[in-house]
């Protein structure tokens, strides 16, 4: 090639820094930063300059290339590595520059695994390595030139003694020298031995190159491992079939550089770092059998125009005798090749499946062992989460996915950039250069200043081939990009990481169903416990009707917290009875009468969120199918479905929120936490404990398509419990109402029943104000509670858990206006006839109001240090001075 002639007419070791750099900007098609570093063949130390002032740096990328002997690149933290104070020093005038990325590449002879130089390129665009691989080989050459000393002395670099005659083979061959060289085949590193075949055809033939293309039989690929004294740091493979050499792979005969076509040539002179003058390439077959084991090129003959007969007959009879040696050498390193792989992919098993307890230690071994095998610089793993259709990272490597909150997770549809591409199609993407790539975002390199090079995407797969997840590798960090290599290491490590996250999800599991084995055994120790004799007794009484409990029992107004709680389960039953649902779903009555004790029995005693609490709930639920005509609206199993829901929506309730299970690490929270609403999820667990437990199955007699309806109806009701799932539907509620119900909308029939749902829940504030101001106490109550055991965790509760700082009569208004009122203004759009509860929660808002007023003028607007009671004794004083006026306005008028 033109553009290493510049090497050629070095006389000097000290003119062949100036000649590597020109020739370096040749080959880069621009001037680029860079350092030369050769060795002295004196002391054995490389040096940047023929002064010897500069000698190689011990640190930084510089040793990270001699120990490995393999090219580095290095993007990040550039400036502090010691190297770039000697580019900068050897620049004039110096420069004051910001590097972006080095690269160091080693010169190795091969044959005594020795380097030779270092290349050190500094450069802010990409540069292109292969383009620099024939440099290398040039240098080689060069390098054992210029040491003037001969092959038999004590150094290793003697120039090539082909062109002495009695040295060389003879036209015909000599075998004393193949069996010489038969007997230097002892390597059992297959490179190594193909650099000495080489170098003997060099010197038989008078080549100025020579290189072996190896046949893969199964595939006709062909790879090559070394060209001329150089051994590729990555190995080159091809189709053979449709590449230039073709011909001698299909007709087993030699080809010269005439059957070469002309517009092909310059793809063989790109290969081979030099400008062909002439070529002679020998099909090389098996001993064993008639297939080719590789193909024998050599390039330029020294002392002729074109290679001869005799130079063909030296290269068959060297293979005569040595490829044997070659095909089992390289079988050899094959097996050992996949034994290391083998090794390393087991080792690689056993730390992922050390971590299959936690999900996100499980994710950062993989991102660690996939890193490590790769040699990448930077990894993150992606999760598919089918329900949102969304990729979900929960750790990111070596970026916070929140500055705040370390594990927070990050989730992008399932559609977008590289890791969407490969989630999508489910095929791998090696992408050598990622700024030049459509789909590389490259906004995080801007905000973080890390520079993604290059990437390696690839999916990981279940048996059936369903993609779970995608891993992405940033940064070859011992080459220019990933190899092919990289890429089957990846695509069986996908394996391990599918079977790992695999069994991890099964494992979590696994202990969910000890957490709910553990959490139903309390529960039966606990609550799950009736007395025959409560069961006998109210079995034994018939069902009366609901207007024994008073004429106004099935009207809004009636305040059903007045029942006496014994004859509650009576009162249900009557309910049940009323509404038709015995006989329209063929209910026992001794299998209600278990199912209404267990559901009592199931709900402990907090100040509100009680058993009490439940049958006002269901009673408000009652109200609406009885005066909002709801039959009209809903199916019969959804109001069936309602009516239970109600009953048990907070079933073995603890007196305390989600928030407070989360923060306390309860047994609930790791049991439902990663699926959200901790305390709903339990109460339908609870649910189905109880329908589950012999004679209180109170969906026995439907048909199977009726049974898997209403436990999906009655899962979905209970969850529309959790205000954050409310709010999250209020504006589709409004639209709702909006553009009216739709009957045969299945969207609005979940949206009405969970309107139903949370309008029954909050329906103690629909109540006139004599009762409803006694049920906020026992709220406030239990808040209060919950205050106090946040503070013993050393938390800081909220305002409204806190009775210290808490400001009832604002929180009971910011409650209605934001929470009550549009849930019972929705309900008012919709049915008319419940415009009577609407207004009543508008009337309780006015005494809240008052209360707060009074506190203004009497307290300056501060209500600290005083009790629920005295809150609203203030208003009953106000009430009382009211009477008493007018009655004195009365004395007054009749004493006229």
């Amino acid at each position: 090639m033109e553009a290493l002639s510049p090497l050629d007419d070095v006389a000097r070791l000290g003119d062949l820094y100036d000649a590597i750099r020109e020739a370096l900007n040749a080959l880069l098609h621009r001037k680029v930063n860079s350092i030369v570093y050769i060795l002295d063949e004196k002391s054995d130390v490389l040096y940047a300059d023929k002064e010897k002032k500069y000698a190689a740096p011990s640190k930084g990328i510089i040793r990270e290339t001699l120990e490995t002997q393999q090219f580095h690149v290095q993007s990040n933290d550039v400036a502090s590595d010691p190297v770039i104070a000697v580019i900068k020093a050897q620049c004039k005038p110096p420069s004051s520059w910001n590097p972006k990325t080095v690269y160091c590449l080693p010169v190795t002879d091969e044959e005594n695994q020795k380097i030779l130089a270092l290349l050190v390129i500094e450069e802010n665009e990409t540069v292109e390595i292969n383009k620099i691989t024939p440099l290398k080989h040039k240098i080689v050459g060069c390098y054992r030139r210029l040491c003037k000393c001969h092959r038999d002395s004590s150094s290793n670099y003697a120039p090539s003694n082909a062109s002495n005659p009695t040295a060389a083979i003879g036209k015909t061959g000599d075998k004393d020298a193949i069996l010489r060289l038969c007997g230097d085949l002892y390597d059992q590193d297959a490179s190594r031995l193909q650099l000495k075949v080489i170098r003997f055809l060099e010197e038989q033939t008078n080549a100025e190159c020579a290189f072996l293309l190896l046949v893969v039989p199964e595939t006709q690929e062909l790879f090559c491992q070394v060209i001329g004294g150089l051994v590729l740091e990555e190995e080159i493979k091809f189709p053979g079939p449709n590449s230039v050499f073709s011909l001698p792979l299909e007709s087993k005969k030699p080809m010269k550089l005439e059957d070469v076509p002309l517009d092909k040539r310059k793809d063989i002179e790109n290969f081979v770092g030099v400008k062909l003058k002439s070529m002679l390439c020998v099909p090389v077959s098996s001993r064993n059998n008639d297939g080719l084991i590789a193909l024998a090129c050599v390039v330029n003959k020294k002392d002729a125009e074109n290679f001869t007969n005799d130079d063909l007959q030296a290269i068959l009879q060297c293979f005569q005798y040595t490829s044997t040696v070659l095909t089992s050498t390289l079988a050899f390193q094959n097996e050992r090749k996949l034994k290391l792989q083998t090794q390393a992919m087991l080792q690689v098993a056993r730390n992922l499946f050390t971590h299959l307890d936690d999900l996100t230690k499980l994710l950062r071994e993989i991102m660690q062992e996939a890193r490590n095998l790769t040699q990448a610089e930077r990894c993150s793993v992606f999760l598919i989460d089918k329900e949102t259709k969304e990729l979900v990272a929960e750790v990111f490597d070596g970026i916070s996915t929140n500055n705040k909150e370390e594990h927070n997770e990050i989730r992008m549809p399932i559609t977008q950039g590289i890791a969407g591409h490969v989630a999508t199609t489910g095929n791998l993407l090696n992408i050598k250069d990622a700024y030049s790539h459509p789909m590389f975002y490259r906004g995080i390199d801007d905000s973080t200043g890390f520079r993604t090079r290059n990437i390696l995407c690839f999916p990981i797969k279940n048996e059936r081939g369903d993609v779970l997840g995608v891993a992405q590798l940033c940064n070859k960090k011992t080459g220019q990009h990933f190899t092919e290599f990289d890429e089957d290491l990846a695509s069986a490590f996908a394996v391990y990481c599918c079977i790992s996250i695999s069994h991890s999800l099964m494992y979590q599991n696994v202990l969910a169903a000890q957490y709910r084995n553990s959490l139903a055994n309390e529960l039966m120790m606990y609550h799950m416990k009736i007395s025959p004799d409560d069961v006998e007794g109210l079995l034994s009484r018939d069902i009366p009707s609901v207007a024994l409990w008073g004429v106004e029992f099935d009207k809004f107004p009636f305040p059903p917290r007045e029942i006496p709680e014994p004859e509650t389960p009576l009162c249900v039953l009557a309910m049940f009875e009323d509404l038709g649902f015995l006989s329209r779903w063929r209910i026992r009555k001794d299998t209600l009468v278990r199912f209404v004790l267990m559901v009592k029995k199931g709900y402990r005693n907090p100040p509100y969120h009680n058993w009490t609490h439940a049958f006002a709930v269901a009673h408000f639920c009652f109200l609406c199918i009885k005066n909002l005509n709801l039959q009209q609206s809903l199916d019969d199993i959804e109001l069936f479905a309602l009516f239970v829901s109600c009953l048990c929506h907070d079933l073995d309730h603890r007196g305390t929120n989600n928030q407070y299970q989360v923060a306390s690490k309860s047994v609930l929270a790791a049991l439902y936490s990663s699926e959200g609403s901790v305390m709903e999820r339990h109460h339908f667990a609870q649910t189905m404990c109880i329908v589950n437990t012999d004679g209180c199955n109170i969906f026995e007699n439907l048909s199977s398509k009726d049974y898997t309806t209403v436990l999906d109806l009655v899962r979905d009701i209970i969850l529309a419990t959790d205000l954050a799932h409310h709010l999250k539907i209020m504006n589709s509620l409004k639209e709702m109402a909006k553009v009216g119900f739709d009957t045969k909308n299945e969207r609005h029939h979940s949206l009405l029943l969970c309107l139903l749902m949370t309008a029954s829940d909050l329906s103690d504030q629909t109540k006139p104000w004599d009762n409803t101001k006694h049920v906020a106490a026992l709220i406030y109550r239990e808040f209060f509670s919950q205050g106090d055991m946040e503070k013993s965790l050393g938390q800081k509760p909220a305002e409204m858990m806190d009775r210290e700082r808490a400001r009832i009569p604002d929180l009971q208004i910011g409650f209605l206006d934001h929470i009550a009122l549009p849930v019972y203004k929705v309900l008012a759009d919709l049915f008319p006839a419940s415009g009577i509860v609407r207004d009543t929660v508008v009337d309780n808002r006015r005494h809240w109001e008052k209360i707060c007023a009074l506190i203004k003028i009497r307290r300056g607007g501060s209500c600290e240090q005083m009790s629920y009671d005295q809150i609203l004794a203030m208003e009953e004083e106000e009430a009382n001075a009211e009477i008493e006026n007018y009655n004195l306005q009365n004395q007054k008028q009749n004493g006229r």
